[in-house]
C-alpha cells in the first residue's frame, strides 16, 4: 500500500508529507486548495510526463518521494519481471524535475528511467480521474479492459509476437516484389557501380597516405634539409661532436667516476641508454626520409602520380560516399542488392512460404486471443451492471460488439461497448449513450470488477462522483468503502456522502504565509470532521441543520462496521 507521499515545491505546495492507512481514505478541501496538485505529484513521482511548469514560483526543482510498504509476494514477482527491486517489502519512489526540464528518478535509492516507474506505479498504483473516465469512450481502452478482465498478457504477447513476425515477412516480401519489378534497369546501375569502384582498387588509408607523400614531396628540399640536421645532430657529424657520441664518452667518464660515487655508475647507463636511442632515431629518420638516395623516382612524375590517383579517389568519393570506406561500403550494398536481383526468384518464393506461414501463426494466436476476449466479454458485461445497479442504474443493459478487422496490432477484431443506462432504450456505443455521471460510475463499476477478480495495489480516484449527488453519491461511497476492506483506496472527493464513509479523512487547505501561499493536510477526526463534512453540505455558512446530517453521515458509516 501508499504509505507515505512526500511533496516539495510542486505548485501551491511548498513542503507536505501525507500518510496514508489501510482502507478508504478521502481528500477534502475547497476548490483550489491543492488537492489536484497532490495528485498531479502522485502521477508525477510514478512516472507520468512532468512540466517544469510544476515547479513552484522562485524555485529550481521540485521532488516527490512516495514510499509503498507491505508489497506481498504476487506484486513483488511482478515489478521483479518488470525489473524493479523491492527491498524488504518496501519500494521507494523518487522523482526530481528542474526548471530546465531535466528529470531524475530513483527507486530505493538507485537511479532508474522513467520508464521504470511506470513499470512500478502499473503494479502498485492505478490513479482514476476524469480522462481515464474519459477514455472508457475509446475502443482502444475497452479493448485493453476486457484483456485485463480476461487475464490475457500471455495470449496478448503470444498474438503481439506472431503479429511483429508477420509484418516483417510481410515486408520483405514487398521489398522482394519491387526489387523484381524494378530488376533490369537496377542491374544494370548496380553492375557499372561495381565494375567502376572494383577497377579503382581502393584501399583503406590509402588516401591519407597519399595525401602525406604528396606533401613530403612538394616540401622536399625543407624536409631532406631537417632530416639532414637530425641525423648529423644525433648520430653522424662531419664537422663536430654528435649528441651520440659526447652521450657516450660522459658515459664512460661516470663508469670512471662510479668507485667514487654510488650514484654515477647507474646515471653512466642511462646515459649510454641515451646514446643507443640516439642512434636509432638518427637511423630511422634516415631511412623514413631516404637520405640515402635509394628512391630513384622523379619526384615530378611521383607527383603526378599521386595527384591523378587523388582525383580518382576523389570522384569516386563524390559519387559514392564521403571517404574510401564509404565508398567500399556501398560498393558491397550494391553487390548484395545485384546479387539478390540475379537471384530474386527462389529468394521471392522463400519470402512468400515465409510470409504464408507467419500469417497462418499470426491468425492462429489472434483468433485464441478473440475467443478469450469473447468469453470474457460476457462475464466483464454482467458483473458490471450488477455494480451498476448498486450505483442507481438498475435497468442498465451492456454488451460487447466484435468487429473484425483483420490482422492488427491489437489483434483480429476492434471492440465497442454497448449502453443502454435506461428502461426501454435501445443500447448505443459508450461513447454516445453516457453522461458524465454515468461514465464515473462504469469506470467504479468496471475498476470495482477488475479489483475484485485480480485484485490491486493502491486505487486513486480523483472526483468520481462528478455529476453524481445525494443518494447515488452514497451508494459510490458504500462501494468504494467496502472495495477497500482489507486493502487501500484513496479518493478526493466533493460529495459529503462519500466524505462520511471514510476511514480516514484529510482536510486539504492553503493559507498565506510569510506572503505565500502554501497547501497543507489535516487529519479530521470529532467536531473537526463534522464540520468539514457540514461545509460540503451546506457550502459558505454552516448551520446547526448541517451538522446535524453530517453526524447522521457518519454515524450511518460507523454502524456499517458494526453489522
Amino acid at each position: 500500500m501508499l504509505r507515505s507521499l512526500h511533496i516539495e515545491n510542486v505548485a501551491v505546495i511548498k513542503s507536505l508529507e501525507l500518510t496514508f492507512g489501510e482502507g478508504f481514505t478521502v481528500l477534502t478541501g475547497r476548490t483550489g486548495a491543492g488537492k489536484s496538485v497532490i495528485i498531479d505529484s502522485l502521477s508525477m513521482v510514478m512516472g507520468a510526463k512532468a512540466s517544469p511548469q510544476l515547479i513552484r514560483t522562485g524555485e529550481d526543482k521540485a521532488t516527490v518521494t512516495a514510499l509503498f510498504t507491505d508489497i506481498d509476494e504476487a506484486s513483488a514477482e511482478a515489478l521483479a519481471a518488470a525489473g524493479v527491486t523491492v527491498s524488504d517489502g518496501e519500494l521507494e519512489a523518487e522523482r526530481t524535475v528542474a526548471s530546465d526540464g531535466k528529470s531524475t528518478a530513483k527507486i530505493n535509492g538507485r537511479s532508474v528511467s522513467q520508464a521504470a516507474l511506470r513499470r512500478a506505479a502499473a503494479v502498485l498504483l492505478s490513479i482514476n480521474g476524469q480522462s481515464e473516465s474519459l477514455s472508457l469512450k475509446t475502443t482502444e481502452a475497452q479493448l485493453a479492459l476486457i484483456d485485463s478482465y480476461a487475464g490475457n498478457e500471455a495470449k496478448a504477447d503470444a498474438y503481439s509476437a506472431a503479429y511483429a513476425a508477420y509484418t516483417d515477412a510481410k515486408a520483405n516480401a514487398e521489398a522482394i516484389e519491387k526489387l523484381s519489378r524494378e530488376g533490369t534497369l537496377a542491374a544494370d546501375l548496380l553492375s557499372y557501380q561495381v565494375k567502376e569502384i572494383d577497377s579503382a582498387k581502393l584501399r583503406e588509408g590509402e588516401e591519407e597516405e597519399l595525401k602525406m607523400e604528396q606533401a613530403r614531396l612538394r616540401s622536399g628540399e625543407k624536409i631532406t634539409k631537417l632530416a639532414s640536421f637530425v641525423y648529423r645532430a644525433a648520430y653522424q657529424n662531419e664537422k663536430g661532436a654528435s649528441a651520440s657520441y659526447l652521450a657516450e664518452r660522459a658515459a664512460s667518464a661516470l663508469e670512471q667516476l662510479a668507485e667514487y660515487s654510488s650514484s654515477a655508475g647507474e646515471d653512466a647507463e642511462k646515459l649510454r641508454a641515451i646514446s643507443y636511442e640516439l642512434e636509432d632515431i638518427a637511423r630511422r629518420t634516415y631511412d623514413d626520409f631516404d637520405l640515402g638516395g635509394s628512391d630513384d623516382r622523379d619526384p615530378a612524375a611521383r607527383l603526378s602520380e599521386i595527384d591523378d590517383r587523388l582525383d580518382t579517389i576523389r570522384r569516386l568519393e563524390r559519387k559514392y560516399g564521403a571517404d574510401i570506406g564509404a565508398v567500399l561500403a556501398h560498393r558491397a550494398e550494391a553487390a548484395g542488392k545485384l546479387d539478390a536481383i540475379e537471384n530474386n526468384e527462389e529468394r521471392q518464393l522463400e519470402a512468400n512460404a515465409r510470409l504464408a506461414a507467419s500469417k497462418i501463426e499470426a491468425e492462429a494466436r489472434g483468433a485464441e486471443l478473440s475467443l478469450a476476449r469473447k468469453k470474457a466479454a460476457e462475464r466483464m458485461t454482467d458483473e458490471v451492471c450488477s455494480v451498476l445497479a448498486e450505483l442507481d442504474m438498475p435497468k442498465v443493459r451492456t454488451e460487447v460488439r466484435f468487429t473484425d478487422c483483420g490482422l492488427s496490432p491489437h489483434g483480429t477484431e476492434d471492440a465497442e461497448i454497448f449502453i443502454s443506462a435506461n428502461a426501454g432504450e435501445d443500447v448505443r456505443p459508450l461513447s454516445l449513450a453516457a453522461s458524465g455521471g454515468e461514465l464515473s460510475r462504469i469506470m467504479l463499476a468496471i475498476k470495482s470488477v477488475l479489483r475484485e477478480r485480480h485484485g490491486e495495489g493502491t486505487v486513486v480516484y480523483d472526483e468520481i462522483d462528478t455529476g453524481v449527488s445525494g443518494s447515488t453519491s452514497g451508494k459510490i461511497g458504500w462501494r468504494l468503502r467496502r472495495g477497500a476492506r482489507g486493502t487501500q483506496i484513496i479518493c478526493v472527493t466533493h460529495s459529503a456522502q462519500i466524505a462520511a464513509l471514510a476511514d480516514t479523512h484529510l482536510l486539504i487547505e492553503k493559507e498565506e504565509r510569510d506572503g505565500r501561499t502554501e497547501t497543507h493536510v489535516t487529519e479530521l477526526s470529532g467536531e473537526a470532521r463534522i464540520d468539514e463534512i457540514a461545509r460540503i453540505i451546506g457550502g459558505i455558512n454552516v448551520t446547526e441543520t448541517q451538522k446535524k446530517a453530517a453526524r447522521e453521515l457518519i454515524a450511518e458509516g460507523a454502524a456499517d462496521y458494526k453489522n
